[in-house]
């Protein structure tokens, strides 16, 4: 039987980044000490000014618990990562700023993503281009995350100013229109653990209208299928996030008509994240699922031959 490692537990979502737990590893404890302490100063000030119930949401509340005890001494295990939701009202619509603070931070950028349900995708993408070029302008080892919110006071406004509503909507139809692939993406990383990263992966398939599913652990298997146009904008977002190794193992891309029907091009019928809900054993504790069990998915959906595609390996259900 192969198996191979899957996030279903809180300790696990602490391993988020290939990169930030190397350089995690090369500090020393006294050191990760200073900045986790930094980062729970921060938080509290971020309390003190979002003191509403869903101004400022903790993913887990029981992390800052845990940060706490590693940095008073009581435990010398290396916590979760932080996760955390600044929701913001500006003048013209509504932010929701999703932030994960590696354990170094802030000795390194964390890693945040803002949408709005009220801009289109052309004005968000630019809107988180910008906000990155401003956070690589602040000096290295700052507190960051004050500073980003008051840049979104401060500018967000202006991103709603060029796509109303009846705008957005004109421009997605011609862009439905002119697109004339389907297209679907296979997607292999070397681990997916972040409940940020896992949201946000859901959230923005919703947005682009895609379907398939994605699959947490070690590796983190991702299919994607929809227009091409849409496809290729999710990817270009997903794999410009932190990722120790993320790649397209494979793409299939069919031609099609204007009036042709895409729901029968479609194997999913929407994009979910899998566990035992879909019939996929976990096992070892819950940290190891049965790959014959992936197989079966895979071939229920017409798509078994890719497992040999992401393993190198035949498969076979269990």
């Amino acid at each position: 039987m192969i198996i191979f490692v899957i996030d279903t537990s809180r300790k696990m979502n602490s391993d988020d980044d290939g990169q930030s737990d190397l350089m995690s590893e090369s500090l020393d404890h006294a050191e990760l000490v200073a900045t986790v302490e930094l980062q729970l100063s921060e938080v509290d000030m971020l309390q003190s000014m979002f003191p509403g119930p869903r101004e400022l949401v903790v993913d887990d509340p029981s992390v800052l618990c845990d940060l706490r005890d590693f940095v008073e001494g009581r435990t010398m295990l290396l916590p979760p990562k932080l996760d955390l939701v600044i929701n913001l009202d500006v003048k013209k619509g509504h932010l929701s700023m999703s932030v994960n603070l590696p354990h170094q931070y802030p000795a390194v950028q964390p890693n945040m993503f803002v949408r709005s349900q009220t801009l289109n995708r052309d004005a968000q993408y630019r809107l988180n281009q910008e906000l990155l070029g401003y956070l690589k302008t602040l000096q290295k080892g700052d507190l960051c995350i004050g500073p980003a919110i008051t840049w979104l006071q401060e500018k967000g406004e202006t991103f709603f100013d060029d796509c109303p509503e009846e705008k957005s909507k004109s421009t997605e139809n011609a862009t439905e229109t002119k697109d004339s692939k389907f297209a679907r993406l296979w997607i292999y990383s070397h681990h997916i653990y972040s409940k940020v990263k896992r949201k946000d992966i859901l959230d923005l398939a919703r947005e682009f209208d895609l379907t398939g599913f994605c699959l947490p652990g070690k590796p983190g298997i991702i299919c994607i299928e929809g227009l091409s146009r849409n496809t290729d904008d999710w990817w270009h977002k997903v794999r410009s996030w932190n990722w120790q190794k993320i790649l397209c193992k494979k793409r299939e891309e069919v031609e099609i008509t204007p009036e042709q029907d895409l729901s029968k091009l479609r194997r999913f019928s929407l994009f979910e994240e899998l566990g035992s809900e879909n019939n996929i054993r976990v096992k070892g504790g819950g940290f190891h699922v049965d790959m014959g069990d992936v197989f079966r998915y895979l071939e229920n959906h017409e798509s078994g031959y890719v497992f040999k595609e992401y393993f190198g390996i035949n498969g076979r259900p269990t």
